[in-house]
C-alpha cells in the first residue's frame, strides 16, 4: 500500500501580504523567519482580527501558527475594523 506525505510549502512574502494586506517589510522578515504555511499564517490572522466572532481561537493555537501570531500581536496591536493592520 503506497502512502503520500502531503508536503507543505512555506509561504511566500507575497502570499503573506495578500492574507495580511500592506505590512511592513521588518514584520514579513520576522515571519518568514518562522517558514510557516499559508494556513499557518490564515490561522494566526484570523486569532487577531477583532471583527471575528473566533477570536477565542487564538488560545488555541499552536507550533507555528501561534509563533506568527505571537509576532503580529506584538507588532501589528491595533487592526482596524477591517481586518487589516492600520496604515
Amino acid at each position: 500500500m503506497r502512502t503520500f506525505k502531503t508536503v507543505s510549502r512555506c509561504a511566500s512574502a507575497s502570499q503573506i501580504r495578500e492574507i495580511l494586506g500592506p505590512t511592513d517589510d521588518e514584520v514579513i522578515a520576522r515571519i518568514l523567519e518562522i517558514e510557516p504555511t499559508i494556513e499557518d499564517v490564515q490561522r494566526a490572522y484570523r486569532g487577531l482580527r477583532p471583527d471575528d466572532p473566533s477570536r477565542s481561537f487564538e488560545s488555541i493555537l499552536e507550533g507555528k501558527a501561534e509563533e506568527v501570531f505571537e509576532v503580529l500581536n506584538d507588532e501589528l496591536p491595533d487592526f482596524d475594523s477591517s481586518g487589516h493592520p492600520p496604515r
